[in-house]
């Protein structure tokens, strides 16, 4: 009776081991699965969108105002490093962004160039307060000097860019001081003939 009693015991002892043991393995299945759907803020994107601002930086240093608009979306907005979230100015829309560069050319015969480019494609699966935008982006980094006559200013300048789903840039976000800027070419960013 004793041998049967203990084997009863030893038997339900496995049986309710082994469902514990399988029920504990379920639980860590559920957990590796709810931590693979979950999205980080931010995660590496493709190196082509950094190639793209790349060949925008060069059509803006080089005034190709056909080739720089082939890469902007039709509802560009373009922010100026200048005032908050809410009152800096912007230029919207491809077409006006790409007149408001030709009169900045004819205006003041200033020169471009961009130099060490520093370009980190990212993708922002989560907005933030500020920007309020997902999707693909490109963080850069650059050198800008201006040159009008024989007078140049410098600033090391940010920009966000980021692209809608056809890989067009749909926003631009720029960070610099732009005093020497206004000094140099008496042109205040933003600001358009009517």
């Amino acid at each position: 009776m004793k041998t049967r009693m203990k084997t009863s015991i030893f038997t339900k002892g496995i049986v309710l081991s082994a469902l514990l043991i399988s029920s504990c393995a379920e639980t860590k299945k559920e957990d590796a699965a709810m931590a693979e759907k979950e999205v980080p803020m931010v995660e590496v994107a493709s190196d082509e969108y950094s190639d793209i601002v790349l060949k925008t930086l060069g059509h803006m240093a080089n005034y190709e105002h056909d080739a720089f608009a082939e890469h902007l979306a039709d509802d560009i907005i373009w922010y100026w490093p200048d005032g908050s979230s809410e009152t800096r100015h912007s230029i919207e829309g491809k077409d006006n962004l790409v007149s408001w560069w030709k009169n900045y050319q004819e205006t003041t015969g200033a020169t471009l160039n961009f130099a060490n480019n520093t370009l980190l494609p990212l993708k922002i699966n989560t907005p933030s307060n500020y920007y309020k935008v997902t999707g693909s982006g490109v963080l850069a980094y650059t050198d800008l000097t201006i040159t009008l006559g024989d007078k140049s200013t410098s600033v090391r300048q940010h920009m966000v860019y980021m692209f809608n789903d056809d890989m067009k840039i749909s926003h631009c976000f720029l960070y610099y001081d732009r005093s020497g800027i206004i000094e140099l070419t008496n042109v205040v960013l933003g600001e358009t003939e009517e």
